[in-house]
């Protein structure tokens, strides 16, 4: 499933599965390849705490949550509440953004594995 994002350069749209902004060509911090250029994308929790595991990603210290329900502040995670799906942000004042809820598990799946790939790369994990 391909997202889209904003550039953080000129600020227009750009999908998951492009490797740049096609607006103005600045790499594009959400495409996530493999050695061998194919978008690796886990489509359901249990996929995602796989990979996780495989890439040694420390997701407590991160404050990510995948298939927990976690309240605390300043946590994103994910989590099936019957026959929905719902990725979710906690800020920081106890808040809580919901990025999504619906059926969908693969779309649900993606919007935190965007999220995580992010920030890994941020934080040069």
């Amino acid at each position: 499933m391909v997202s889209m994002n904003r550039c953080p350069s000129c600020g227009g749209i750009v999908p998951s599965d492009a490797r740049s902004c096609p607006n103005c060509g600045a790499s594009n911090s959400y495409f996530i390849a493999d050695a061998s250029k194919h978008v690796l994308i886990p489509h359901t929790i249990e996929e995602l705490k796989s990979y996780c595991e495989q890439q040694k990603i420390p997701l407590e210290r991160m404050r990510f949550f995948v298939g927990k329900n976690y309240l605390q502040p300043k946590a994103y995670g994910i989590y099936r509440d019957g026959d929905r799906f719902i990725v979710y942000k906690n800020k920081s004042d106890g808040t809580r953004a919901i990025r999504y809820d619906g059926p969908d598990e693969a779309h649900a799946v993606s919007e935190l594995f965007y999220k995580l790939t992010y920030e890994c790369r941020v934080r040069g994990i």
